[in-house]
């Protein structure tokens, strides 16, 4: 039995700015038909600012579909340019932070059965905190702080459950499986 999926028909049932909602009649690999509904995004970029004391530099910000503000790193979405650019301008602009070196530490999918979205995942060193600031974000964003935390708290943050972005953890993940082994 083939494990192929087959597209029959695809529509974009809603569509803004910044999502597609498409739905797709399809024929799964058992060979039934079915209907398949999927979110399109933009992929995304994240970045972990470390310090040379082992700090990470993180965003609190308001999250309107929590009702609430959780702790992430800074973050954007890339629409084309350069991701290594695109990366810079997201920690400028939410945190006011820049810095000399950077390197990318690898990618995931965010939810591959039900979205497209590709997160690219950098480490900012060699920092420059004089300029550091909130007053850079845009319009829909609510940053309401930048908070340093020290790898070993940020560690147990984890653990605990304090934070709460996924995107965010699994990027630190890559972050201290890195480090930990000398990268």
């Amino acid at each position: 039995m083939s494990r192929n999926w087959k597209k029959v028909n695809s529509k974009i049932v809603y569509s803004n700015p910044w999502i597609k909602v498409h739905e797709d009649e399809v024929v799964m690999p058992n060979g039934k038909e079915s209907v398949y509904g999927y979110l399109e995004k933009p992929a995304g970029c994240f970045v972990i600012a470390l310090d040379d004391d082992e700090n990470i530099y993180l965003v609190k910000q308001y999250r309107y579909t929590l009702k609430k503000a959780i702790l992430e790193l800074p973050a954007g979405t890339v629409d084309g340019d350069d991701i290594t650019d695109r990366a810079k301008a997201e920690l400028l602009e939410e945190t006011g932070i820049t810095a000399k070196k950077w390197r990318k530490l690898g990618g995931f999918y965010v939810a591959p059965g039900h979205e497209t979205t590709y997160i690219h995942v950098f480490l900012a060193t060699d920092l420059d905190l004089s300029q550091m600031t909130t007053k850079g974000q845009e319009g829909d964003e609510s940053i309401l702080e930048i908070v340093k935390v020290k790898l070993p708290k940020l560690k147990k943050m984890i653990i605990d459950g304090k934070m709460e972005c996924g995107i965010s953890v699994a990027s630190l993940n890559l972050f201290f499986l890195n480090h930990e082994k000398g990268g």
